[in-house]
């Protein structure tokens, strides 16, 4: 598994199962959110920063962007219809170049942002299977997860390669002083939100 400085999180497909509603609003799991929660502590934990993290999606989906600024993710990058054009944004954000990102996603407007960052983590579901087996034909899967709680998946695999599972589960459990330490850094987080509907297709 390769290791990755900074994450970046589709939503449609990954967060829920692609369905929405008419107003383009979806649902997000608890479940996914404390994965991702505890993927962030163990980065604090090795690196003294939560883990860099950006949802980048095609739709400005008020699910997704209220989720972005719950859980102080650094930013919420929408109308994304080519996925890429969030690279030069975020690498300014973090300082962090894209081979150095992962990247969870689902589906074909993914694999054009998939080509160019460090580890891949795909969605599969009963649908997209064929999808699937032409990304890994194409080298562009590093993982692949199943669908449902596809980010508390991707998470916990994640936190076993770092050795940091029952370390980061342990700290949480007991609310520990490291814990504290990351929580407030990271509720002080800002997310900024970037419209990249003007830098490419509508």
């Amino acid at each position: 598994m390769k290791r990755f400085k900074a994450l970046v999180l589709d939503w449609d497909g990954v967060f829920h199962d692609g369905r929405k509603a008419v107003d383009g609003s979806s649902t997000f799991s608890e479940i996914d959110s404390m994965g991702l929660n505890m993927l962030r502590f163990a980065h604090h934990q090795q690196q003294g920063m939560p883990l860099p993290v950006a949802i980048v999606t095609g739709e400005r989906n008020p699910s997704a962007e209220a989720f972005a600024k719950r859980e102080h993710l650094d930013a919420f990058c929408f109308h994304a219809k080519d996925k890429r054009l969030a690279i030069p944004f975020l690498e300014t954000l973090w300082g962090i170049p894209a081979h150095d990102w992962a990247f969870v996603f689902d589906d074909i407007l993914d694999l054009g942002l998939a080509k160019e960052v460090a580890f891949r983590a795909m969605v599969q579901r009963t649908a997209t299977q064929e999808t699937v087996q032409f990304a890994q034909r194409k080298g562009l899967v590093d993982m692949v997860l199943q669908g449902d709680h596809a980010v508390r998946e991707f998470a916990e695999r994640n936190l076993v390669e770092m050795g940091q599972f029952d370390a980061a589960l342990e700290e949480r459990i007991a609310v520990s002083t490291s814990y504290l330490s990351y929580w407030k850094a990271r509720q002080a987080l800002p997310t900024l939100l970037q419209d990249l509907s003007s830098k490419g297709l509508h």
